[in-house]
């Protein structure tokens, strides 16, 4: 029999217990869910939620931030959200959740959130977002889709931390479905609407002006003060360089950089990242910006790293953003081969050349054919659907990976010896296995109706 832990939570700290309890806390902006979460989404998508405190309420705010240098489709499909929910009572905690036994939660937070795609109606969804604290510090918020959907999804203090994860392992992303316990067989109903909290808790609704609203602007106000200052812009460059050198680790050795060059590089950059963010932030503040609706000038933003490499050199520093996430999926494939397998810098970048070269190819004749693409997963699994279906049919877009995942192999069997395309396969297997539990998981959506 399996043990089912019963957690009420009072003021973030965690008690065992077998009942509940009602709990009228006001959460603080100390609490451990406040701020900004990260996340790297099936889609290829950089994922965002912030959250913050209105009156003894909390609020959300879900939306997607551009990485054109990372490759990712720019601008991001455009879905948005907005949450509102509370502290939670009581949960209960699965055997199914990664960090079960639950000993190290410290803050559940439940509600509901109305997403809000480019087409198609809004929709809404109750979760659950559960912070657990690692004995070494590290924080990773739990987002909990109760219903609909049935998963669980990890998000991160930084991309940083979200890209190092190695999402679409079958250890490290979400889980599908989370197998709940009989002592709790039905989720429980959507958390009360922002305006019913408010008032239950004597708060202000959101949206109204207050003392306490002020706190969704506080972020962008911080941001915009600190830039404003030398020493603080000088803090925010450094920050951003080093974030650009996770990124890029190896760009100095594939371009030949001299160390002052690829300072220079990266420096313009981060310089650049920190102009894109202030728009945003100012967008932000102004009620009458759509942060979704700001113009992309790629050609202004590429002038500056163009007239400090040169045109030849410049082309080489595209092609090494293009293959970024073929550098990340043959970085993976590394680290998981032995002494006796190592897989040399030259056959290295032969293999990120092939299997980008051949997800060029599988999109041009996917759009030739009038088929649209996805790609999934931070290793570049692809598919393609026939586009007048909306949705596609699951097997059909299964199908489709299943086929390039096949064609990729190919191309690897050119380059990698038996040993090294027994890791490989075992990669694609676990990037198959999560398309299979994302495409499972959308007919979920589909099936509920909403």
């Amino acid at each position: 029999m399996k043990r089912v832990a019963v957690f009420v939570l009072v003021d973030s700290a965690l008690a065992l217990a077998s009942w509940s309890v009602s709990a009228d806390v006001v959460p603080s902006v100390e609490a451990p869910l406040f701020g900004m979460w990260n996340r790297l989404n099936a889609n290829v998508e950089h994922e965002v939620m912030h959250f913050w405190v209105e009156g003894s309420t909390w609020a959300g705010r879900y939306d997607k931030h551009p990485e054109p240098g990372l490759g990712f489709p720019d601008p991001p499909e455009g879905t948005s959200g907005d949450f509102r929910g509370a502290d939670a009572t009581n949960f209960v905690c699965e055997p199914t959740f990664p960090f079960y036994p639950c000993q190290n939660v410290v803050k559940v937070v439940e509600g509901t959130t109305q997403y809000k795609p480019p087409r198609g109606s809004p929709f809404e969804v109750l979760e659950r977002h559960i912070v657990v604290r690692e004995a070494n510090g590290q924080e990773v918020m739990w987002q909990y889709w109760v219903r609909p959907g049935n998963l669980i999804c990890p998000w991160y203090r930084s991309f940083d931390e979200a890209l190092a994860a190695k999402p679409f392992r079958p250890n490290g992303d979400c889980i599908v479905p989370v197998q709940r316990s009989r002592s709790n067989p039905q989720p429980p109903q959507p958390a009360a609407s922002a305006a019913t909290v408010a008032a239950q808790h004597g708060g202000i609704p959101a949206g109204s002006p207050s003392k306490s609203s002020s706190a969704a602007r506080s972020r962008d106000e911080r941001f915009l003060a600190l830039l404003a200052t030398p020493e603080g812009h000088a803090q925010l460059l450094k920050e951003g360089k080093l974030q650009l050198r996770r990124h890029y680790p190896d760009l100095a050795k594939q371009l030949h950089l001299t160390a002052e060059q690829e300072d220079q590089v990266l420096s313009v950059e981060a310089e650049q990242t920190l102009k894109d963010e202030a728009r945003r932030a100012r967008c932000r503040l102004d009620p009458s910006c759509n942060v979704q609706s700001l113009p992309i000038d790629l050609e202004s933003q590429q002038k500056a790293i163009k007239e400090l490499l040169g045109a030849e050199k410049f082309d080489e520093y595209e092609r090494y953003q293009q293959t970024l996430y073929q550098r990340l999926e043959v970085r993976e494939l590394r680290s998981r081969l032995d002494v006796a397998n190592v897989l040399s810098d030259e056959k290295a970048e032969a293999l990120i050349a092939a299997l980008y070269e051949e997800g060029e190819r599988y999109a041009a004749e996917a759009k030739a054919m009038g088929r649209q693409s996805l790609w999934f997963s931070s290793g570049g699994l692809r598919a393609a659907y026939d586009g007048t279906r909306d949705p596609p049919l699951d097997a059909e877009v299964l199908s489709s990976a299943q086929e390039f995942a096949r064609r990729v192999r190919d191309r690897a069997a050119e380059v990698l010896t038996a040993e090294q395309m027994r890791k490989f396969e075992e990669i694609q297997e676990e990037q198959l296995a999560q398309v299979s539990a994302v495409l499972r998981s959308q007919a979920d959506w589909r099936a509920s109706g909403q």
